[in-house]
């Protein structure tokens, strides 16, 4: 006859909070590698404004912590600046939430949280107006975010890149494109109009903790 093989004890609750806590102290451990490089390894820098007077780029000494891309596509319908309705639910589902601190901007003087707002477009169009189509569709997801939080509009940082920065390559079009190509050439494009929120943390001013 098989003996029968003891069960297993089931993880408790003890186990289930250790995992909690051990991910816990990892993203406290990377938060303060970001600080303490940004404190002793780079000062903090900010790029001019860019030729038509929209937006500020970030500085090259600042650190990423984290970047979504959100389609233009489900974010506005064709060729509008004002948030679609789709759209505002996306943006009321990733900063609505009080509790998950994702507008939370203290750092305890350490260093500065920013979130900068990138208005991305295709290649369709005159360049000047690509540009305004990136700032006022960057502005509307802000005025979006700034319902969930007061203090946003001392830590937000509006960008357009026009069609500088293209998430996908569009290749140049010729005068004879199969279906093929032209789907690739739409598809390119649409993911090249998109809005890119990045979640910054830069050195407090004067590169020391107030």
């Amino acid at each position: 006859m098989r003996r029968r093989r003891p069960a297993s004890p089931r993880r408790g609750h003890g186990a289930l909070w250790s995992i909690i806590y051990i991910d816990l102290m990892t993203q406290i451990m990377a938060f303060f590698v970001i600080v303490w490089t940004i404190e002793h390894g780079a000062k903090a820098t900010q790029t001019a404004a860019l030729g038509t007077g929209f937006g500020m780029g970030a500085g090259m000494g600042d650190q990423t912590v984290r970047m979504v891309d959100l389609p233009g596509d489900v974010l506005f319908a064709t060729g509008k600046t004002d948030l679609a309705q789709d759209g505002k639910d996306v943006i009321d589902k990733l900063f609505g939430d009080a509790a998950s601190g994702v507008l939370s901007f203290d750092r305890g003087g350490l260093a500065q949280r920013k979130l900068v707002i990138h208005g991305h477009t295709d290649d369709v169009g005159l360049k000047d107006s690509n540009f305004q189509l990136g700032y006022q569709r960057a502005w509307s997801v802000y005025q979006a975010i700034r319902r969930h939080s007061k203090e946003l509009p001392d830590h937000v940082v509006l960008c357009t890149h026009a069609n500088n920065t293209p998430g996908a390559p569009v290749s140049p079009p010729g005068d004879q494109l199969t279906d093929e190509e032209r789907a690739v050439i739409q598809a390119a494009r649409a993911k090249n109009r998109r809005i890119t929120i990045e979640d910054l943390v830069v050195a407090a001013p004067g590169g020391k903790p107030p």
